[in-house]
């Protein structure tokens, strides 16, 4: 008999609903504890799951029915949350980004490494399965060498649903480039190798409503072998990038829905936003997933030819003309706790990790920095993928 793996949940937000729900379907792992300050969803989660509850990320640390910690509280507390899971020797998942500055996410490595917890670096487009697999196939060498990267996003992010005021403040850990600059991210740099040598990158806030949220970017980031990658995000809700990928979205489901989101002129409280999400999260879980998830329009050039989803998988375009890689379907849903399960139970370290999770923050800072000076950032803290 494998052991299985004891989680407890730090944070039960928005962002837990869907993982509550993924933790259920996963072998050889159980949700044991939750920590939040509201005594309201911890008795919900309570009376649902059957779990301990803590008014405190510490105390829940302190509890010998927790491996793991998963961290998804407000982005302002990934790093206290991480540390002090990993100073009880537990291990962790942390929700994106991995911190808020370079200095947060140097003392989480530092903390990990110091005591030989794992860590996994957490809602990670790495997880989806083509993603992966374009990975495969470029470091396979089977298509000639990668030389070109090219990644688009359109989304209501900033105002077609609730948003927290700790959501859309870039100050502290806000607006579209913290929250969906690490998917892009992840995504080049997955499929690239990981070693970005350079950024230049205009952000911008362009939404009156909410001044202090970056809603839209562009980047341009070259690889120290010489690839290059642009990134797209457009996060005001005119466009939705579904138009493009067979109306297929993030989760792999079809949208049909062609009328104007909901648009919100504020940040929202908390129930609003809670009762929103919880909605949400009904909805989807009622959803047909058939395809594979879209989290935008990606595709690689390499100098053979070129590679991009398909529904199922993968289209894969050279002289030959166009053929077809299907992909198991049963990629959906959260890989961190697969991940985690499967690296202890090898001994071997995760992926994606600490020292990734830092690296893509190094980028999505480089972008904002190179945006503010109108000049190139070099960067210095790349890690390399490990497939």
């Amino acid at each position: 008999m494998e052991p299985t793996l004891r989680v407890g949940l730090a944070g039960l937000g928005s962002v837990s609903r869907t993982i509550l729900h993924n933790i259920q379907t996963i072998e050889n792992v159980r949700l044991t504890a939750v920590a939040d300050i509201r005594q309201e969803p911890l008795a919900r989660a309570e009376a649902q799951y059957g779990v301990e509850t803590y008014d405190s990320v510490e105390a829940m640390c302190e509890s010998p029915d927790v491996d793991a910690v998963w961290v998804c509280t407000p982005n302002l507390f990934h790093t206290e949350h991480t540390i002090t899971a990993a100073e009880h020797g537990k291990h962790v998942i942390c929700e994106k980004p991995m911190a808020i500055t370079l200095e947060q996410a140097q003392e989480m490595v530092d903390v990990v490494e110091r005591t030989g917890v794992h860590y996994v670096q957490g809602h990670s487009k790495i997880f989806d399965p083509p993603v992966r697999r374009m990975r495969e196939i470029v470091s396979s060498g089977e298509m000639g060498r990668l030389i070109q990267l090219n990644t688009w996003e359109y989304k209501p992010w900033i105002s077609g649903q609730p948003r927290l005021d700790t959501e859309v403040d870039f100050h502290i850990g806000g607006g579209a480039l913290y929250r969906q600059g690490p998917h892009q991210t992840d995504v080049v740099r997955g499929i690239g190798g990981g070693m970005v040598k350079s950024v230049r990158a205009t952000v911008g806030r362009h939404n009156p409503d909410f001044p202090m949220a970056e809603g839209n970017f562009s980047a341009f980031l070259e690889f120290e072998d010489g690839a290059v990658a642009t990134m797209a995000f457009n996060g005001y809700g005119y466009l939705d990038i579904t138009e493009l990928t067979w109306g297929i979205g993030e989760g792999g489901q079809v949208h049909n829905d062609a009328s104007a989101p909901q648009r919100f002129s504020g940040a929202v409280e908390n129930d609003v936003k809670y009762e929103w999400a919880g909605m949400r999260e009904a909805r989807e879980r009622t959803m047909e997933r058939r395809y594979q998830p879209f989290y935008g329009l990606t595709i690689a050039s390499c100098e053979g030819g070129d590679i991009r989803q398909s529904p199922d998988g993968l289209y894969l375009y050279d002289r030959a003309g166009r053929r077809e890689i299907t992909l198991d379907p049963k990629g959906h849903g959260r890989g961190e706790l697969v991940e985690l399960r499967n690296a202890l139970l090898e001994e071997r370290e995760t992926f994606p990790g600490a020292r990734w999770g830092m690296a893509t923050l190094e980028v999505i800072l480089a972008m904002r920095e190179s945006s503010d000076t109108g000049r190139e950032v070099t960067l210095s803290h790349q890690t390399p993928c490990p497939y």
